[in-house]
């Protein structure tokens, strides 16, 4: 039986959030985001890579690298996209299976991404790189549009800008068209990469820049923001639909509310009448008693005016009626990671939903005395600077997440746990149980015979009660429910696998191995019904038959590396192409088992219900390996002047030249004078600006350059130089 927590006041419905991907600084992904704040990581260093010599920020790792092959594109269109564009495919694509549905399965989806920075299109101008995918690269709007092109969702499709509140804005607008009923299913997004240093001298000009860099959130020590980049995903559906799907749910969205300051001191600064307004108006459509929140991630910049606004407004609404030794718990991730700006408000919700599905507070970084203009004691707040578990309240855990815009536009969401399960019956056959190569069926339905392949499916020993399967490494919370211990059949299972390439498909070999041999009570039919209903079905495909665990490990450390076991078989191929079975002794009796495998692998409908029976329900599984390679401007086919016999032999004065581009590109006005015996680097050059000039420079003279031209040349007067004497390192001039 399963309890619904339902607090449904006059936003409706609350909305389950079934899926969530990320990549923040100091994490690759949810897992590693999540082990990160229960140790009280700090992610906040200078740039490295492409941003060395930045100042302190949380940066992410390899923003060239994408995997553009998967998604059908080609290198040339991946070089003059936005790296946040390439940033959300991948996430979206993590998040889907993380949701168990299958990337590939299109529908009634809406996007709805938030974003403040373009970056790349700076660069791309700057560099002269445009032509026909440059729009379509750089434009802002096609960071929610690419995704429901891919992914061919039919639902609404928007980029939501209200500056660093836009992703916690954008998850209001999904909220509102799922109870409209415009999609079934949203995705919300939120996406920020800090590609030049321009944004630093901004915010810096402004003089809200952290200048010890570091975010001190309701600390004495708060002197200002410290800049952060990534991305974050969350898949959503109503709450009755994820309950009838059976699908695992982080937490519920209770509610949201928007508005704006609406005036006050100036443009930038934040009035506590409308941030308490807005949280009055977000527990209102909730039916939630302010009083009743456990926590609530701040907004939490570190800034000296904005912090003590912020906690006079929470103390206001939510601090109101409380006991003195029953505070308000807050907290920020800006702390870990910085302040993402346009995806600051999903970096604070995916660590509230993570906290609330794990029952667990991480430590808020940074904090040792109160700032003097917040009297937490008197507000009712308390910072959490340690891990600890929730408060042990009765009645459902409810928190909040903020996130205020520069200009004034403020959002919260009202976030409450996840319905618990007494016991959890086995999943019906509604949407997420099935994958591309599944033929129609429902849960408990004698198997339909007619457009595919007829498998009997035989069950082996059943489980009365069937609870979630523990996923990935630290990030999944085991359900209340006793769980029996693993079926053992005689009857093989088979186990699918497919990728892009080769290569991704035995990385996922060897992930699944691995994930298997540190969780030893998960099932091979949850793993096999996963395997074929949550995936999508690639065209280099395999299909694993073994009878347990120990023999699915062997089998599968056989494929990733490409030798063969005593006694494994392994069927791989291709669609439409006759699958090639590796039996080690030949000897391998016809199973069904094998016989749907087979069929997995020549691209034929499967009633995988069938195979692996009513009682299977699917497990987590590793996310997809994604094969990248490094795309930027400078490794973009060259067009239009750089193209062979295109433009005529270039006969200018190199002096002119370098001067006027590198003026140009560091924005200082044509003709300014500069010390051509000085480094580019000193000049105030950083790695992407390097880039542009080079670009630049090639499309000018029509020559092709090499992309180590200025690591080649250093200063104005040695690039002059190699100009009038053709000394480009032996590349080819044209």
């Amino acid at each position: 039986m399963t309890e619904v927590i339902r607090m449904t006041g006059a936003s409706g419905e609350p909305v389950a959030v079934v899926g969530m991907a990320c990549r923040f600084p100091g994490a690759d992904d949810l897992d590693g985001f999540w082990r990160m704040l229960r140790r009280g990581g700090d992610a906040i260093g200078p740039g490295t890579g492409l941003r060395d010599g930045r100042r302190p920020g949380g940066y992410l790792r390899d923003v060239e690298l994408f995997d553009a092959e998967l998604f059908g594109i080609s290198p040339h269109e991946a070089a003059l996209m936005d790296p946040q564009q390439r940033l959300l495919l991948e996430l979206c694509w993590h998040a889907l299976e993380d949701a168990r549905i299958p990337p590939t399965a299109g529908g009634a989806t809406g996007v709805f991404v938030g974003s403040c920075s373009d970056d790349y299109a700076l660069l791309s101008r700057m560099s002269g790189a445009v032509d026909a995918y440059t729009m379509t690269g750089t434009a802002r709007t096609f960071l929610a549009n690419r995704l429901s092109y891919f992914f061919r969702f039919t639902g609404p499709s928007t980029v939501v800008d209200t500056g660093q509140s836009s992703s916690l804005t954008a998850l209001d607008q999904a909220l509102g068209s799922l109870r409209r009923g415009e999609c079934t299913t949203a995705v919300v997004a939120g996406v920020q990469l800090n590609l030049t240093p321009t944004g630093d001298r901004l915010i810096e000009e402004l003089g809200a820049m952290s200048p010890t860099g570091r975010c001190h959130t309701f600390d004495a020590r708060a002197d200002g923001i410290v800049r952060g980049e990534g991305a974050g995903v969350l898949v959503l559906k109503p709450l009755e639909a994820a309950v009838a799907a059976g699908d695992r749910v982080y937490c519920t969205v209770l509610a949201t509310a928007v508005n704006n300051d609406g005036g006050g001191p100036s443009l930038t600064t934040p009035t506590q009448a409308a941030q308490q307004n807005l949280l009055a108006e977000a527990y209102r459509r909730a039916g939630v008693d302010p009083a009743g929140v456990a926590y609530v991630e701040l907004h939490g910049t570190g800034t000296k005016a904005g912090d003590p606004v912020e906690a006079r407004a929470l103390g206001g609404v939510l601090g109101r009626g409380r006991l003195a030794d029953r505070p308000l718990l807050v907290g920020s991730v800006k702390t870990n990671i910085g302040h993402l700006e346009g995806a600051a408000g999903i970096a604070g919700l995916i660590k509230t939903a993570a906290s609330l599905f794990h029952r667990e507070l991480p430590p808020t970084l940074n904090h040792r005395r109160p700032h003097p203009d917040i009297d937490l004691d008197g507000l009712r707040l308390r910072v959490t600077t340690r891990r600890r578990t929730w408060p042990a309240d009765e009645g459902p855990l409810v928190c909040g997440v903020s996130s205020f815009g520069l200009g004034g536009t403020n959002a919260h969401a009202v976030l409450g746990e996840a319905p618990r399960r007494e016991t959890d019956a086995p999943v019906s056959g509604a949407e997420g149980t099935r994958g591309e190569a599944d033929a129609p069926a429902s849960r408990g339905q004698v198997p339909r015979r007619e457009g595919g392949v007829a498998v009997s499916g035989a069950e082996g020993t059943g489980r009365e009660a069937v609870a979630a399967v523990s996923g990935a490494e630290g990030t999944r919370r085991e359900a209340a429910a006793p769980v029996s211990p693993p079926r053992v059949s005689d009857e093989p299972v088979p186990v699918l696998l497919s990728g892009h390439t080769e290569a991704a498909l035995r990385e996922q070999a060897a992930r699944l191995a691995d994930r298997l041999e540190r969780h030893d009570d998960v099932d091979l039919r949850d793993i096999g019904l996963a395997s074929a209903t949550t995936r999508a079905a690639l065209p280099v495909r395999a299909a694993v038959l073994a009878s347990g665990r120990a023999e699915l490990v062997t089998r599968l450390r056989e494929l990733a590396g490409g030798t063969s076991a005593d006694g494994a078989t392994i069927l791989t191929g291709r669609p439409g192409a006759e699958p090639t079975a590796r039996p080690a002794d030949g000897n391998e009796p016809v199973t069904a088992a094998a016989t749907a495998g087979a069929a997995f692998v020549l691209g034929k409908p499967v009633d995988w219900l069938a195979v692996y029976g009513p009682r299977a329900r699917p497990a987590d599984l590793p996310l997809y390996p994604f094969q990248r390679r490094p795309y930027w401007l400078d490794t973009a086919t060259p067009t239009g002047p750089a193209t062979e016999g295109s433009a005529p032999e270039w006969s200018g004065d190199p002096l002119d030249l370098v001067l006027d581009l590198t003026a140009e590109i560091l924005g200082r006005a044509p003709g300014t004078d500069l010390d051509l015996d000085a480094t580019f680097t000193d000049l105030g050059l950083d790695s992407r600006m390097a880039v542009a000039l080079r670009t630049a420079v090639a499309r000018a003279t029509g020559r092709v350059l090499p992309t180590t031209l200025l690591f080649d040349h250093p200063t104005p007067a040695a690039l002059i130089e190699a100009l009038r004497s053709d000394d480009t390192k032996g590349h080819e001039f044209r």
